[in-house]
Parts: C-alpha cells; structure tokens; sequence
C-alpha cells in the first residue's frame, strides 16, 4: 500500500524526541561556561550598562523600544530590546541572567535548525514533492535522514563561529533573529508540501518572518532566498509557474522593505556609512570576494577568530590576497553555472550563500570592520546544507541500490550516529575554547591583538582594559602602538587616552604633548594610509583639547588654548563640539565680537546641527547687545531644537527684561507667532511675571508650561521657585525632593531646596 504524505513511515515517538533533546543538551554544555560571564567593553558598556532606556518594560522602556526612530547605535530590533527589557526587570544588570536567556534562545534555535534541516534535507532525496504524494520510505532511510539532519546541526549549532553570536550579548538579535527565521524557512516548506494546509503554513512562515525582521534586519534576502529553494531543492517548476512563484513572494516582500528602511535609517542616524570617496567601486568589490572566501574558509577551518578583522586604512584591491579572491569567486561562480544541470545543488548553494551574506559583504560598507564571525551565522548555512546533503543523497542511493549489500547497510545508520558523535565532541572542544576567550573583556581584546597585532581598534580597547586594572607601562605600550598604527581620524581616543595614562603616571610634559599632537599631527609624505587625501584623516582634537583646558588654565596660558583651538578648527571644521568649546572660552576672554565670526563660520558647515548653529549664534549676538538681530535666531533655534534653545531663550528674556516687563511680553507674544514652542513661550511669559514679583499672573503660565512639558526638569524649578515666593514651602519641598530623586544632580534643585528647607 502506497503511503500519503500524511502517513510517511516514522521512526518511534521517543526516537524522535530524544534526538533533538540531545542536540540541545549538546549545545547547552558546549556554551554553558558563559553563563558567569560579565558584560565586554565591547558595545555591551553602551547598550546595558550606560543605557537607561531599555530598563524594564513600563510604559516609557516599551515606547521606546517600539518607536519607528527609536535607533540605538545604528540598528532598529524592538524585539530584541524587550527581551532585554525581560532580562532587567527580573535581575537588573546582573550579567549573567542576560547569557541565560541568549544561552536559552540559541539552544531554540539549534532546535528550530533541526527542524528545518530535517524538513530541507526531505526535499533533497524527493522523500516531497509539490505534485505528489510523499514517498514511501523505510526505517533504514529515515534513520539516515534523521542522523544527516543531526550532523547538520552540530556543523551549524556549536561550530565556533556561533561563539560570538551567543556570548556577546549585543550580539542577541542575531540569536533570536535566527530562531524566528528557521521557523519561518520551515513553516514554507511544510507549506510547499503536496496536499499540505498552504494558508495556515503561509501564515505561520509570514508571521515568523516579521518576528525575525523585529529582532534583526539581516534576514531581509529570505523572499529571494525562498525563490530559489523553489528551483532547488523543491523543485516546484514542474507543478507551478515562475511567474505564480514570485507574486506568491510578494507577501513578504513588504516585511523586507520596511526592515531594509529602517536599517538604512539607522546606520544613516550614526553616519555609520563609508562614502564611495573613500571606499571606491572596486574596493568594495575586492572586499565582497574576500568576505566570500573569508566564511567558507573559517566554516571549514575556524582558528584564529578575533573580535574585530580591519578594514586596513590602505585598502589595495591589487594586492595578492583580494586578487586571488575576486579569482576565486568568479571560477567558483563559473563552475557552479556550467555544472548547473548536472549538480543544481551546487548553484543553488553558492547563490543562497551569497544572497544571505550579501548585505554584510562590504557593497554597502559601515564602519571599520572588513568581516566578523558573527555574519557567518545564516551565510554557513547553505554551506553546511550543501555538504550534509551530498552526503544523504549518496547514502541514500547506496541504500535504493537493487545491488546493496543488506547486511552492511544496516550497520550504516549506526556508523553515522556514531561519526556524528564524535564530530560533535571535537567541534564542541574547539569551540568551548573559543568561549573562554569572551570570559573578560581584557582576555578578548588581548586575543584579539593576537591575531591582528596591527589592529588599531583593538589595540586601543586592550590598553583602556590594562588601564582599568592600573597596568599603567603595559597599557601605555599598547596605546602607543595603537596611536602608531593609525594616528589619524578614527582612532583619536587612542590618543587622548595615551595622555590620560602619561599623566597617570606623573609625565604631564608627555601628557600634554600627547594632547597637543592632535593638531599638531600631519600624515608623512608619501604614507600609503592617506596618500591623496591627508585632510580626510585628519583627526578630531576635541577630546584632547578639552584635556588641556585644566593645565593651561593653571599656567594662566588661556590666550595659547583659544590658539589652538583655532588651530583645530582649521583643520577640522566639521566638529561641532569644537565650536562650543571655543565660544566658552572666548566668552570667558570677554571676546565677544570673536564668538560672532565664530558661528558665522559654523553656519557654512553642512554636517552640523542648525539648532544649534543657530543658538550660538543668537548667544554671541546677545552678549554684544545686539538683541534684534539675536532674537529671529533665537527663535529659529527653539523651532528646531526645543532642548538646545531652551538656554538661548532664557539668555534673550533675560537680556530684553531690562528694557521692563512690557517688553518682554511683547517679546513672547512675538515668539508665539514664530511657531516657537508653545511651552516655552508660556514659561517664559510666567518666567518674567516671577522676576517682576507678579506671583498671581505667574502661577497660570509656570503651570501651563509644565503640563504641557511634563518631561522639563528646568519647568518644575521655576514652579517651585514660584511656591517658596508664595509661601508654598511644603508644596516647593516636596516637588525640588521628589524630583531629586530622578535627578540627584539637579544644581537648581538643590540650591533651591537648600534655601526653602534653611528658610524653615
């Protein structure tokens, strides 16, 4: 009797519970060390400890975990956020609560990756069709198919490449990106399935997909992906047409394009993007046929991983290296196309490879990194698929041959369990090793330099490691070696680091000097690293200005300071933080007229912010009496950015109040009718009835501008302020208290409650 797709012949129930059970255990005990892991300097200080935002799950972490601009250092996964948002609400910041559950989600997925495997590994040897019922098939077969599926996922679930997916802890949304995304590549090929409840499956697979998109954007090739499993394996040409094939993909493709816009959005927000100037067209073609090669060879032979694999500075795509790559890929891509009929699986394989990494591969390169092991996580898979299937399909048909030998193929199943094995024990050694790596954030950057000893980056994180613990010579040395490797733009807190540890140990001569080379440095003629465009990487002084600000102050040598921050901005006036700084100083110097000219030079740089361009400017023109001319951009500032003007249009009110109350009236009234923030404008009408003693005119508009503003810290002093002057002493204590309670840093509210509770 032929069986039906709905009554295939199984292995016992419990056989098939306990294999992917013993999977899980596997990877449970292979990662397990990381469970007492501490938090790395290496993004996770950024995202959790220094991170307010996503502590817990009230109302205001929850908004901001799900607002369409809600980016965080260049990426948009609010599922991902919630379950950190899980993490600190039932431990806080204990570390090692956050590993459990990305140690709990990657087991998941080792789970799910079974469940996929054994589901694509079926279509492989035609056990499924599109068009017909499902293949009878005997214990022997099945045992075979069941043992490939646990060797692909052993290949894929504890191969060390997954380390840094699963330890690094801002590295979750990879986990639970890919948990959702196997499901979602499952639930489609149940849906495929002849006879199969194609609405249900389709639904589930969509709904799988958008939790994967929520967690992480890099599944956003699956409807191309998807498109060619229908080719190869699936083989669904022969019962449906190309064209049925592609609208039946347009369900998802929406899910993609929204998620390929927000990480778009967010890389953009951080201005995370390298720029065609500076990484040209072949460049980044160079780059994407090493990242191809790079993935197949660390899958095959995963030693000396790092955390961070440079773009180097001097990027040549003639060197031998990205020659040979680009060689490579364009044979392999040759030779998959010629064999196409012959071997399908080979062109189906190499193509999904390339889709799933290709938004990773450097085309649209961000930031400083050439490769990362964590990107291999998905790019693997076809790899690992390819390989594990050739396998099945040979032992299979070793198995349907009419000239078998029956006694050995009974034992073959057996030795396969038993290879399986094995190959779990030594890739799980391999790996565990690499865990311990990732057990301090000095034991990961030293390891890093290892393998890249003239990484700046990880040069510089490893000496701020040894500082951390008073290493001083140690980390000075290393920092020296970062600032060597790359002096210039990019690495400028290597730099100013390398100061702070001179003066650590009493070298303030060096300290200073340190400092100063960040203006005063200059790319050697004839330097590869920055031939043809030496301002481009020149570097930011800011930092290391700010550091010199104390010693020189205490020379007296504030005139010197004020030159070399000039110095700074002619060589970089793209540095917004430069010009503040400067405007301090010279309103320090009572070089007013030289604020003016300052800004004026700001508002030609595009890159920096309008707001505050135009508040600096509205600033220098008030401390020079010019106030007619202060006040459209003072209001412009306020219409732009109502957190940076707020100080602009104090100073204004301030200055105009001197004319009298009516004048500052007029003024608000005037700034009403610019559009300028109606809290503002209601502050400061309240504001100026204070300051003329007019407490019950005031009342209605401090009032009126907190409730419109309830997040102004500054709106809550000025009412209380206005309870202390009316008597009001228990409402303006129990205000300035409970707002120093989320503030303790509030200089006004201090000072304000010092003088209401001395007043007792």
């Amino acid at each position: 009797m032929t069986r039906t797709s709905s009554q295939p012949a199984r292995l016992p129930w419990a056989l098939q519970v306990a294999l992917p059970l013993a999977l899980a255990a596997i990877a449970l005990a292979v990662f397990w060390p990381c469970i007492d892991y501490p938090f790395v300097a290496l993004d996770d200080d950024a995202n959790f400890e220094f991170n307010f935002l996503f502590r817990g799950l009230g109302d205001e972490q929850l908004e901001w975990m799900w607002g369409w601009r809600s980016y965080h250092y260049g990426h948009w996964h609010p599922l991902t956020w919630v379950t950190f948002g899980w993490d600190y609400a039932r431990a806080g910041l204990d570390a090692a609560a956050y590993h459990r559950t990305s140690l709990a989600i990657h087991v998941a997925s080792v789970v799910a990756f079974w469940l996929m495997a054994l589901e694509l590994l079926r279509w492989c040897i035609g056990s499924c069709s599109a068009s017909a019922p499902e293949s009878p098939s005997d214990r022997t077969r099945e045992l075979l198919l069941h043992g490939c599926a646990a060797l692909a996922t052993i290949a894929w679930g504890i191969h060390p490449l997954r380390v840094e997916n699963v330890v690094w802890l801002t590295e979750r949304r990879d986990l639970l990106s890919a948990l959702f995304l196997f499901l979602a590549v499952w639930a489609y090929l149940r849906m495929c399935r002849f006879g199969a409840l194609r609405g249900a499956w389709l639904a589930l697979a969509l709904g799988a997909y958008g939790l994967s998109l929520l967690s992480k954007a890099w599944g956003m090739t699956l409807p191309v992906v998807l498109l060619a499993l229908d080719l190869y394996p699936l083989r669904r040409r022969s019962a449906v047409s190309f064209g049925r094939l592609v609208v039946e993909k347009l369900w998802f493709a929406p899910l993609a394009l929204l998620t390929a816009y927000q990480a778009a959005s967010a890389q953009k927000q951080i201005a995370a993007a390298v720029t065609l100037e500076e990484h040209g067209v072949l460049h980044r073609a160079a780059q994407a046929c090493y990242g191809l090669c790079f993935y197949v060879w660390k899958t095959l032979w995963p030693t000396d991983l790092g955390c961070h694999y440079l773009l180097e500075l001097d990027f040549d795509p003639t060197r031998p290296v990205y020659v040979a790559s680009m060689g490579v890929v364009a044979l392999v891509t040759a030779a998959v196309l010629a064999l196409r009929k012959r071997w399908p699986a080979l062109l189906a394989a190499w193509f999904c490879y390339g889709v799933l990494v290709s938004p990773i591969l450097g085309i649209l390169q961000s930031g400083a990194q050439k490769v990362a092991d964590r990107y291999a996580q998905l790019g693997s898979i076809p790899l690992v698929m390819l390989a594990v299937g050739a396998l099945l399909v040979a032992l299979d048909r070793r198995q349907a041959s009419p000239v078998r030998r029956v006694e050995g193929d009974a034992r073959v199943p057996q030795v396969l369990f038993a290879c399986t094995a094995v190959f779990a024990l030594a890739l799980g050694f391999v790996t565990r090793r690499q865990v311990t790596v990732w057990s301090t954030s000095e034991s990961l950057f030293r390891r890093a330099v290892e393998v890249e000893p003239e990484n700046y980056f990880v040069l510089h994180n490893y000496s701020v490691m040894l500082y951390r613990r008073q290493a001083w010579s140690e980390a000075t040395e290393v920092e020296q070696r970062s600032v060597a490797a790359h002096p210039g733009r990019g690495n400028e807190m290597a730099r100013h680091t390398l100061g702070i540890l001179y003066q650590m140990q009493g070298r303030m001569d060096l300290a200073e000097a340190a400092w100063r080379s960040a203006v005063e440095w200059e790319p050697e003629p004839g330097d590869p690293r920055y031939s043809d465009r030496p301002k481009f990487w020149l570097p930011d002084p800011a930092d290391c200005l700010a550091s010199l600000r104390n010693p020189l102050a205490a020379r007296g040598a504030q005139a010197e300071l004020i030159g070399l921050y000039e110095k700074g901005l002619e060589r970089r006036a793209d540095v917004l933080r430069l010009y503040v700084d400067l405007d301090a100083l010279l309103a320090q110097a009572g070089r007013h007229a030289e604020r003016v000219a300052l800004w004026e030079k700001a508002e030609k740089q595009a890159s920096i912010s309008r707001a505050i361009v135009a508040g600096g400017q509205a600033r220098a023109l008030i401390s020079v009496g010019r106030l007619r001319d202060a006040e459209p951009l003072a209001f412009r500032s306020a219409a732009l950015d109502r957190v940076v003007a707020q100080e602009v249009i104090d100073a204004l009110s301030a200055a105009v109040q001197r004319s009298g109350l009516p004048a500052t009236l007029e003024l608000f009234e005037r700034a009403r009718r610019a559009s300028v923030p109606g809290p503002m404008v209601e502050n400061g009408i309240g504001k100026a009835y204070l300051a003329a003693n007019r407490l019950s005119e005031a009342e209605p508009f401090l009032l009126r501008a907190q409730a419109l503003d309830s997040m102004s810290r500054a709106y809550v002093v000025d009412v209380c302020e206005l309870f202390l002057r009316q008597g009001r002493r228990d409402d303006a204590v129990s205000n300035l208290r409970a707002l120093l309670n989320v503030d303790p840093q509030n200089a006004r509210a201090q000072a304000l409650l010092q003088q209401a509770t001395g007043a007792r």
